[in-house]
């Protein structure tokens, strides 16, 4: 027991002793449009209120993935009206490089029609999701301040809603753009750490299950012990606690090469052989 304290407060001096940076999210736009009344995101006007949002990020220093070039070897390109599910299991299938944020947004055009023509305006509703943990990190919705006119019976013609959306969709998607990025980097600065350290740390909380098989109840409490003096840690579940086994919901701000290298030099602390496998942020560690 005496030394396994000594361990263990050996890596909690390692781990905690190196100054912290947080990488910057690496983010994927993509266009929501399963709501019959939004713009189909086949059409130009998708094009570029992505181009706008894209622009707004990258000017404040966030890398943006570009979702046709990460996912045709995949997917079926093309599609539309696709789902919050399908968004997300793209988001998470990308693994080069792994997607941290995804933003969805979606185009409502509204009409007004009178005798003379039809009035116009447009929506634009997006959310900053975080892709490990599915939590909803923010929401930017900006539309014009007024309605504008267009042309008679423009209301029932689609080519022509489309290119009178196409006129305020730059404009409206750089707003949001903006909005979006100020909103993504104060969730990338909520851990308060310095711009000056050193030590690497995931840019957004990540989530893991892990999955520990065949340890005692002894071990247990020290895997537990363990896990809460890892780098970044935030908060953990137990999902399943059995005589054996034990699941984990863990939420971490660690890097993942640094969590799961900590999961492996945890079996040295607990004096024992084992086996740890992963994949993306799903890890069993079992003993041997």
């Amino acid at each position: 027991m005496k030394y396994f304290l000594t361990l263990l407060a050996a890596l909690v001096i390692i781990i905690h002793s190196a100054p912290i940076v947080a990488e910057q999210p690496t983010v994927l736009i993509m266009g929501e449009d399963s709501d019959g009344d939004s713009i189909p995101r086949n059409s130009q006007v998708y094009g570029r209120v992505i181009n706008a949002i894209s622009g707004q990020l990258q000017r404040n220093g966030f890398s943006v993935i570009d979702e046709t070039l990460a996912t045709v070897d995949n997917y079926s390109q093309g599609q539309s009206r696709r789902t919050d599910a399908e968004l997300m299991k793209i988001a998470q299938s990308i693994k080069t490089p792994p997607i941290d944020a995804v933003i969805t947004f979606t185009v409502f055009p509204t009409f007004r029609a009178d005798r003379t023509t039809a009035w116009m305006n447009v929506l634009i509703k997006s959310r900053l999701i975080n892709v490990s943990t599915h939590k909803i990190l923010a929401t930017v919705d900006r539309e014009l301040p007024e309605y504008v006119e267009t042309e008679p019976k423009c209301d029932e013609n689609r080519q022509c809603a489309f290119k009178y959306v196409g006129k305020y969709a730059r404009k409206l998607g750089q707003d949001v753009g903006s909005a979006l990025a100020i909103k993504l980097r104060r969730v990338t600065l909520q851990d308060g750490t310095a711009p000056s350290s050193s030590l690497k740390q995931a840019a957004l909380q990540q989530a893991y299950t892990l999955t520990f098989e065949n340890f005692n109840i002894q071990e247990f409490n020290k895997i537990e012990e363990c896990l809460v003096a890892f780098t970044g840690y935030n908060t953990h579940k137990l999902l399943l606690n059995t005589s054996r086994n034990m699941v984990v919901w863990y939420k971490t701000k660690s890097d993942d090469v640094r969590l799961k290298r900590n999961l492996r030099r945890m079996l040295e602390y607990l004096d024992v052989d084992g086996q740890l496998q992963c994949v993306n942020k799903t890890c069993k560690l079992t003993k041997i």
